[in-house]
């Protein structure tokens, strides 16, 4: 009788380790699909980060290398009474190529409408490169100026921008 109750319990020791063995197999496997779907989601974030870093650091560093100047002499501003418009002449005194379509003039903190502005190159070319001058008419609102102190501020498409105080 001994012999029996030894086999019958030797068999249930045995299915206890077989149980125990599967139930570690299942929780291992869940770890694993977790631990892989954890990586998935931190990998896309990661990716995704470094796509606005390397963005922002191009911002920065085309930021940076951008300098407008206007060159103006603050006290005589030439004006066409017959066109209404001023002309002011901001050069380009960075170091990267600008397009003059994605310029914004704003005077006296107003944003100057495209249909009142008109920018040339002298040599007629359609890239602002550094060194060149960019010649700016510019319509007010209103068209004289009234007599006193004005600002103009000239800005790049990447936010770098050059200003001027000026008499009228």
């Amino acid at each position: 009788m001994r012999d029996e109750h030894q086999d019958v319990r030797h068999s249930l020791f045995k299915a206890e380790k077989a149980e125990t063995a599967v139930t570690h197999m299942i929780f291992f496997i869940a770890a694993i699909i977790i631990a892989m779907g954890v990586v998935t989601v931190l990998s896309a974030d990661i990716q995704s980060m470094v796509a606005s870093s390397s963005v922002s650091s191009k911002l920065l560093s085309d930021q940076m290398r951008t300098d407008i100047t206007i060159v103006n002499d603050p006290y005589v501003i030439p004006y066409d009474s017959t066109g209404n418009y001023y002309t002011f002449y901001a050069k380009n005194t960075g170091k990267t190529e600008l397009v003059p379509e994605f310029v914004s003039v704003m005077v006296d903190g107003v944003m100057i409408e495209s249909a009142n502005v008109d920018m040339e190159l002298p040599d007629g070319d359609v890239i602002w490169r550094p060194g060149d001058v960019l010649i700016i008419n510019v319509i007010t609102d209103p068209s004289p100026l009234n007599e006193g102190d004005h600002r103009i501020l000239v800005a790049a498409e990447n936010g770098k921008s050059g200003g001027m105080s000026f008499i009228t």
